[in-house]
């Protein structure tokens, strides 16, 4: 588990506030859109490689200035927010290791 390239902290999710892999699926989804599902050749496919690279600079240079924010449901947001709260009150001594599983679990249950 002790790796320069891939340390714990690059794969961890642990008090991260998004542990998903949705805002990949979300572009992958567009991409498929741009792409009509992927029904191209080669040189299409490059083409629109090279298209959406042209974005990343865009995309890093608004996130760096604060000027983009992440999307999110108000449902998820709202759910976020309590699940950060019970990891708050564990890492404060006031929630036993049991009943923050068991916090998340319920908060989690039907999301």
């Amino acid at each position: 588990m002790d790796s320069t390239t891939w340390p714990p902290s690059s794969w961890s999710v642990y008090l991260l506030p998004i542990r998903t892999n949705n805002d990949v699926e979300g572009w992958h989804y567009c991409l498929n859109n741009k792409a009509q599902h992927g029904r191209l050749n080669l040189y299409q496919l490059i083409h629109l490689l090279h298209d959406e690279t042209s974005l990343v600079a865009v995309n890093v240079k608004l996130l760096s200035e604060g000027k983009a924010a992440r999307l999110q449901r108000r449902y998820y947001a709202q759910l976020q927010q309590r699940v950060a709260k019970y990891w708050d009150e564990h890492a404060a001594g006031t929630r036993s290791a049991a009943r923050l599983l068991s916090a998340c679990s319920r908060a989690c249950k039907h999301a």
